[in-house]
Formats: C-alpha cells, structure tokens, sequence
C-alpha cells in the first residue's frame, strides 16, 4: 500500500483586512449543513430545493447549491481550501468582487458540469449537485491570477510500508506548480470518472469554477494589480534574505508604480540603513512621515518619526511638516516627543519665523509637564536673546520675570 496526502495549510503573504465575506460563507455552509442533515425539510422549509438538479437546471439553485454539503468531511475539504486562499483574494479584491467571484465560479461549474455529464455520461443527468468545490475553485483560479507569485504551505503525509518510509512535514512551494498540479489531478480524474463511469464527485463542476475565477480575476485588473505587488513580495523576501542591495532595487520599482505607499517607503528606508546609507534613509523616511500625514494617519506618521529618530542622529523633517507633527505630540498628550521635535525645529531652523513659538511651545510644556521651570527659563532667555524684535518677546521677557519672582534660585540655575 502507497499513500500520499497534501492539503494547503497557509500563505507567505500578509493580509491587510478581516475576511468577513470568506467567514460568513462558511458559517452559512456550516449552519445548513446542520440542519441539512438531522432536518432537511421543516414546516416553512425545504432544503433539498436548493440542490442543482442537471434535469431541471435553473440560475438559482446553481448558486444555492454550493452552500449545501453532504457531510463533515465534504464540507471540511471545502473549507480548507475556501479559508487558506479566499481570505487572501478577498483581501486582494475586497468582499463585493470576491463574492462576485465566488457565486459566478459556482453557476459556471454547475453548467459546465451539466454539459460534461450530457455529453459523456447522460445517465447520471438525474443526480443532484451539492457542495461549494466549483466557487472554492474559482477561487483558487482568481488567486492563481492575482497572487501567482505567492508561495503555498503543504502539509503532506507519506506513507510507503514496504520501503519503511512514513513521513509527515511542512514545506514551501510556488502557487503555479501546486494549484496546477492540483487541476492536472482535477482533469485526469475527470477522464477516468468519465471513461469507467459512476459519479460521485462532480469534477466537472471544479473546472468550470476554476476556469470562470480565473476570468474573473483577470476582468478585475488582476494580473496589472499582481505585477504591481509581485515587486514588493519579491523586495521583502530580499530584506529577510539579508540581501539589502536586491531588496532596494525591487522596493524602488515598486514605488515607481505606486508612490503613495507610506509603509513600503518606510520599508525602503530601513533598507537603506541596513545598506549603510543613512543620507538616502533620511530622505525616505521624511517622504514616508509626508504620506502617512497626507492621508490622515498621524499615529503611524508618529511612529515612523519616532523610529527614524532612533536610527538617525537629529533626523528633522522640513519646516512646515517638523513643526505640524511636534504640535501634534503635544495636543496627544506626549510631551516628551513633542519638546524633542520643538528643539529639533528650533535646531535646523533657526531663522524660520516659527522658531519663537517652539521656543515658547517648550518652554511651557517643561514648566508645566516636567516641572523644570529652570530649563523654561532658558527657553525664554533664548528666544529674548535671539528673537528680540519677535511678537513674542515681550511676552517672553513677561514670563522670565515671573520665573524669577517665583523662586529667586531659578535665576542661577538657567544661568
């Protein structure tokens, strides 16, 4: 006896929303095979309607079909493949086209199984279809479209008793070989089912699903969409290689066709330093602070600052953005970072006209936050001496005076 067994257990790419769509399916597959089974027919219901019958074919129950399962195991089989790859297609296609994906693939494999059956094997034409392998395999043809690039997990089990092998394990391999390996099996078992007769499992209804994703996915702008992030998948594998210079030539491409990526920039400049270039780092990391506050996202514009402040020495953005994020820190409550970005501003600008305010802006938040009134004090010095002729000095020279009546020691410290 040989056997050998496999079945997809995850992806090496990341998901960027919840599969909510994928998850509501397989909860009303998994609710009506419940019932299906211990009651199938009720006072104000009949589920056996909902069986694709190739005598009497309608739009409807070609669709309705694929919620139906005859067992756990069917519908097991039918999950694994409908979890691992339809969350990702989902998340590449959002749920409206996914689910366009999902009940077009399944009309496609319940007709394509009518005309297989018709013209091959017209007398099991009276038994009724049921199971969602035709949309999981139009989901498998929209991901071999959109994701080709990607890599599948196998988890396998082989079991030779003759040779003494009995091997189980996990491993990598390239989405083309596996999904095609596994329509090749699809279209071998299609014949022999076929050529020798009996019908027990549809497989006519796989690849007329397979075939309809794969249209799909291809009228939705898949294949333009998978060139794109096919360059980021192959930088970020470069970067966990440790092979920095690759992974800097595959992120440039990339954000030559997409540009608004603020995270990929953020990337890139990571890249750069790991490459040792800190002056090209500098620039990407501004551009990726730049974006993410450009598209609302202050706390990852925060964070991306924060980051470049730690891996670059006196990192300062340009003027307006420098001064727009320090303010931000502060009305967020972190007034540490928000003193480190006012001095950073009052540092590589000097001569703006903003320069008085973050002198003032920190000397208030290191008298009232910190409670170092020495060190306000010489913010106030700094901004009289420097910034005689500015609005703000008499308010300042105001404030130094009052710093001083308060604690006359205060005049020796901020000396």
């Amino acid at each position: 006896m040989y056997f050998f067994y496999y079945v997809p257990v995850g992806l090496d790419i990341a998901l960027r929303r919840r599969p909510l769509m994928t998850y509501f399916i397989c909860a009303v597959c998994a609710i009506l095979l419940f019932i299906y089974r211990y009651r199938p027919v009720g006072s104000w219901w009949d589920l056996t309607l909902l069986t694709f019958q190739p005598l009497s074919p309608s739009l409807a129950t070609s669709l309705t079909h694929v919620f139906l399962h005859g067992g756990y195991f069917h519908l097991i089989g039918n999950f694994v493949y409908l979890v691992v790859f339809g969350r990702a297609v989902e998340d590449r296609f959002g749920p409206f086209k996914f689910y366009v994906i999902f009940a077009a693939s399944a009309m496609a494999g319940a007709y394509t199984h009518l005309v297989m059956t018709s013209v091959f094997t017209p007398e099991y034409l009276s038994y009724g279809v049921i199971g969602a392998s035709g949309a999981t395999s139009g989901i498998l043809g929209a991901y071999m479209v959109r994701l080709y690039y990607s890599r599948v997990a196998i988890a396998y089990w082989i079991f030779m008793p003759l040779q003494g092998v009995n091997r189980t394990g996990k491993t990598f391999l390239p989405v083309i070989g596996a999904v095609l390996f596994w329509f090749l099996l699809q279209g071998v078992q299609t014949v022999i089912q076929y050529g020798m007769g009996g019908m027990r499992i549809a497989y006519g209804v796989h690849i007329g699903g397979f075939a309809a994703g794969m249209a799909l996915a291809a009228l939705f702008g898949g294949f333009a969409d998978a060139r794109v992030e096919k360059r980021l998948v192959k930088a970020r594998r470069h970067f966990a290689a440790a092979d920095w210079f690759a992974a800097e030539a595959e992120y440039i491409d990339y954000l030559a066709l997409d540009g608004e990526d603020a995270l990929v920039h953020a990337e890139l400049a990571r890249t750069h330093i790991c490459g040792g270039d800190k002056v090209r780092s500098r620039v990407t990391y501004a551009r990726a602070v730049e974006l993410h506050m450009e598209q609302g996202q202050r706390n990852l514009a925060e964070a991306v600052f924060n980051e470049a402040m730690r891996q670059l020495p006196n990192f300062v953005l340009p003027e307006t953005l420098q001064l727009n994020l320090a303010c931000g820190f502060e009305q967020t409550l972190k007034f540490r970072a928000a003193v480190d970005a006012y001095e950073l501003f009052v540092w590589k600008y000097p001569e703006s006209p903003e320069a008085p305010f973050a002198l003032l802006r920190m000397a208030a938040l290191l008298e009232r936050r910190f409670t170092k009134p020495w060190e306000a004090l010489a913010c106030y010095r700094r901004l009289v001496d420097g910034y005689a002729a500015d609005r703000w000095a008499e308010f300042a020279r105001a404030e130094m005076e009052r710093l001083r009546c308060a604690g006359p020691c205060l005049s020796g410290r901020g000396e």
